[in-house]
C-alpha cells in the first residue's frame, strides 16, 4: 500500500469531481493526479531516490499539498519545515535529519517548485508507485527539549490508519468539503488535507493567515462542511460583531491544539457552531481521543474518550496504571502510532517495546473513560512538596470576566521550592502593542485588578494553588498551533 495509490484510485473513479478548491481555481481529481505524476517526474529528474529524505519549506499551495503524495509515490521520505523559520533554523533541521534534497520558497533551496504546467506527465505514461506499507514516508517533527525539533518516523500504513481513524471517529466522508486553513507544515493541516483527498472529498484550500472576517467569508462562501481551528483563533472569532452562528453550514468544527475552558463551550456553540468536536492528538501518533458534539454538554472539561483503534491509559512514573480519578501520565498506542523516533540530532531515539507513546500530558480518567487533561508533565509546579497543575489554575482565572488569556508557570522560591505565577492578558488590553498592558491602565488599577483575581482564586482553589503574583501582558507568546509558549513565559520571570 502506497499513500499515493489512494489519490490515483480516486482519480480513476471520480475523475471529474473537484478535489481541490484553491484560490487559483478548481482542480478535479483527474487534474490533481496528473499534476502529482508531473511532480513525481520532476522529483526523479532531480535525482530523488526511494528512501532519500526530501525537506520542504513551502507556503500553503496546491502543489505543496500534492507533493506529499508525490514524495510518497516515489518511496522517498518527506521532512516538513516551517517556511517562516530563519535560514539558520531550516539549515539546522536539514542537516540534523539528513535531507538529501530541499524544496523551498525562500533560501536555502536547491530548486524551487516548478511553475504550474511547466512539467507535464507524458500522455498515457505513469510513474510507477513504489511499495509503501511499513516503509517510512514522513518525519513528523515536534518541539524538542533543546528548542530544536525531534521527529517520529511515520510509515505509509500508519498514516493510512490515521485516515481510517478520522473517517470512522470523525465521520468524514467523500460528501464533505474541508476548509484547509491551517499550515500544511503542521500535523493537523497535513493529515486532514491528505485524508480528505484519500477519501474522495473536496479540500477547500484557503492559505493562512486569515483575519476573523476573512475566515468566516472563506468557510461560508465555499460551502465548507468541516474545518479544523485552534482555540486561540476561535476566541478571536467571538469578538466579531453581530448575532447568530457564524458557521451555520458546518457539519464538523474540530478544535484542538490546546485545552479550552468549560466556560467557553456555550459561547463557541452559540456563536460559532453547535457541531463542535474536540480532537486530542499528537504529531507522533495521530488522534488520541475525541469529544463528540453532544458530549460537550455532559463533559465540557474533558477531551473525550479514546479514538478508533486506540488504547489509552494513565500511568505513574514507574509505568503502573493509576486508579480511576487519580492523576497520571497519558500513554496510548494504536495502529497509527509511530514506533521509531529521531532525537534533535537526527539519531535513533529510544522507543517503548510495547508500542506505547507518552505525549507528555498529565490527566485523570473517570469510570466512563472520559479523559481530562490537567497539564504538561514538564510544566507541573512542585510547591512545598505538593503538585500544582497549571491548567487547573488557568481554568479558574479564565472564568473571571476581566481575563482574556492566561498562562501559569512555576518559578523558584527559597521558601517553597517553587511558587505559582500567573501571566494575565486583560480583556480591555488584549492585543495592545508594547511591553506593558497599555490602554491607560495604571499601576494602581492593575494592583486592584490583581487583588480581585487573587480573591477569585482564593474562593475556588486550595491556598497552595493560588498564584503568588500576577504579571500582566498585552498578549501571551504563542508557539505552533496557537499553544501558549510556557518556555517563553518562564524566560520573563
Amino acid at each position: 500500500m502506497n499513500l499515493a495509490g489512494l489519490l490515483r484510485d480516486n482519480a480513476a473513479r471520480l475523475p471529474d469531481k473537484v478535489a481541490v478548491d484553491a484560490p487559483e481555481g478548481l482542480h478535479t481529481y483527474a487534474a490533481v493526479w496528473a499534476r502529482t505524476q508531473a511532480l513525481m517526474q520532476w522529483l526523479q529528474a532531480q535525482g530523488v531516490q526511494p528512501g532519500q529524505r526530501v525537506a520542504g519549506a513551502l507556503r500553503d499551495t496546491t502543489d505543496h499539498l500534492l507533493l506529499h503524495f508525490a514524495v510518497a509515490g516515489l518511496g522517498a521520505v518527506w521532512v516538513p519545515l516551517d517556511h517562516r523559520w530563519s535560514a539558520g533554523e531550516k539549515a539546522a533541521a536539514v542537516a540534523a535529519f539528513a535531507a538529501s534534497h530541499v524544496i523551498a520558497d525562500d533560501p536555502p533551496a536547491q530548486w524551487p517548485v516548478p511553475e504550474a504546467g511547466v512539467v507535464m506527465a507524458a500522455a498515457g505514461v505513469e510513474v510507477p508507485l513504489t511499495a509503501g506499507d511499513d516503509a517510512p514516508w514522513l518525519i513528523s517533527l515536534s518541539s524538542g527539549s533543546t528548542g530544536r525539533p525531534k521527529g517520529a518516523l511515520v510509515t505509509h500504513t500508519q498514516m493510512h490508519e490515521r485516515f481510517i481513524s478520522q473517517w470512522t471517529t470523525l465521520s468524514f466522508s467523500a460528501a464533505d468539503r474541508f476548509a484547509l486553513v491551517s499550515p500544511l507544515c503542521f500535523g493537523a493541516g497535513r493529515s486532514f488535507g491528505m485524508a480528505f483527498l484519500a477519501v474522495g472529498g473536496t479540500v477547500v484550500l484557503r492559505p493562512p493567515p486569515l483575519s476573523p472576517d476573512q475566515l468566516v467569508l472563506a468557510i461560508n462562501a465555499s460551502a465548507s462542511t468541516a474545518v479544523f481551528l485552534v482555540p486561540t483563533l476561535m476566541r478571536r472569532l467571538l469578538t466579531l460583531p453581530g448575532e447568530g452562528r457564524l458557521f451555520p453550514g458546518l457539519r464538523r468544527l474540530l478544535v484542538s491544539g490546546e485545552p479550552f475552558f468549560p466556560s467557553e463551550v456555550a459561547q463557541f456553540r452559540a456563536r460559532l457552531s453547535e457541531n463542535l468536536i474536540g480532537y486530542y492528538a499528537s504529531s507522533e501518533g495521530g488522534g488520541i481521543s475525541v469529544l463528540q458534539p453532544t458530549e460537550f454538554l455532559t463533559h465540557p472539561d474533558s477531551v473525550g474518550r479514546a479514538s478508533h483503534g486506540v488504547e489509552l491509559e494513565l500511568v505513574d512514573e514507574d509505568g503502573r496504571v493509576v486508579a480511576v480519578g487519580e492523576t497520571g501520565l497519558v500513554r496510548y498506542r494504536g495502529p497509527g502510532c509511530a514506533r521509531d523516533f529521531l532525537d534533535e540530532n537526527g539519531q535513533a531515539a529510544a522507543s517503548d517495546a510495547a508500542g506505547w507513546f507518552l505525549p507528555g500530558d498529565l490527566g485523570t480518567c473517570d469510570a466512563d473513560g472520559y479523559l481530562r487533561l490537567v497539564g504538561r508533565a514538564k510544566d507541573m509546579i512542585l510547591r512545598a512538596g505538593v503538585n500544582v497543575y497549571p491548567a487547573e489554575v488557568e481554568r479558574v482565572l479564565r472564568e473571571h470576566a476581566a481575563v482574556a488569556d492566561v498562562g501559569v508557570v512555576g518559578e523558584p522560591s527559597a521558601s517553597h521550592g517553587e511558587q505559582v505565577v500567573a501571566f494575565v492578558v486583560l480583556q480591555s488590553t488584549a492585543g495592545d502593542a508594547g511591553t506593558g498592558v497599555g490602554n491607560g491602565v495604571g499601576d494602581d488599577s492593575l494592583a486592584c485588578i490583581a487583588e480581585q483575581l487573587l480573591a477569585h482564586c482564593r474562593e475556588r482553589l486550595a491556598p497552595y494553588k493560588v498564584p503568588a503574583r500576577m504579571v500582566f501582558l498585552p498578549a501571551l507568546p504563542k508557539a505552533g498551533m496557537g499553544k501558549t509558549d510556557k518556555k517563553a513565559l518562564r524566560a520573563l520571570l
